[in-house]
């Protein structure tokens, strides 16, 4: 199988790329696909995440740093389309860098996170913007908004996502990530929320999350999950 490949980005930091990145490929490698992150962010911020892991439990996806690349990275990503099922960037802000323009030209998946907020929604707009861009040229890349550090049961976050849903170029998906400490304390374990427990509300969002991610990229879930 030749890697599909999901890009995540966002035009403003502070959306939860990394984060997020992280979770989705930890989870398909907790569940046995041959996963790898490629670090666009000259911050280094999931390659930093991912060593805080103790040796004898190592995060479970494959890493390597490109930040110095820029835009491009893609021809280094296209060599290892062969050695993984899934390969996942972490981008730096769009206004930044030109990587995440290069990395939506080789991607199967385009997730742009973003956080039910006024500043957020208006940073939304030239993140979809790139990513209609590129999809202009790649023309199988498909785009979804992800709701992340939602703050349920408030007003604001039941508006945002309702002017969200509207958006009939850029689907939503149905999975929601919620704001949990749980995200933050694994920072520190190097590792995904199922670490901290399996079966925690965090660790079932990610889940959730996960399976929609495989929904829309046609992936039927054969392998088995990691001890």
């Amino acid at each position: 199988m030749v890697a599909k490949v999901i890009t995540v980005f966002n035009q403003k930091g502070g959306c939860g790329k990394t984060t997020m990145t992280i979770q989705i490929a930890g989870t398909l490698a907790l569940r046995g696909y041959r996963t790898l992150v490629i670090d666009m962010d000259e911050q280094n911020t999931a390659t930093r995440w991912a060593s805080q892991a103790d040796d004898a439990n190592p995060f479970p996806a494959s890493m390597m740093n490109l930040a110095a690349m820029g835009g491009k990275m893609r021809g280094a990503v296209k060599n290892y389309l062969g050695d993984y099922d899934f390969i996942v960037i972490d981008c730096p802000p769009a206004a930044l860098s030109d990587a995440p323009s290069s990395a939506m030209l080789i991607s199967d998946l385009a997730l742009i996170p973003i956080v039910p907020a006024p500043a957020d929604m208006w940073a939304s707009v030239a993140a979809k913007k790139l990513a209609l861009t590129a999809q202009m040229t790649n023309e199988t890349l498909q785009i979804r908004i992800l709701p992340n550090m939602v703050q349920k049961n408030t007003n604001l976050a039941r508006d945002t996502l309702d002017v969200l849903a509207e958006d009939t170029e850029i689907p939503m998906l149905r999975a929601r990530i919620a704001s949990r400490s749980a995200f933050r304390e694994c920072q520190l374990t190097g590792s995904t929320v199922h670490f901290l427990s399996r079966t925690s509300a965090a660790a079932q969002e990610v889940d959730a999350l996960t399976d929609e991610v495989l929904e829309i990229l046609g992936v039927t879930q054969s392998k088995r999950r990691k001890a």
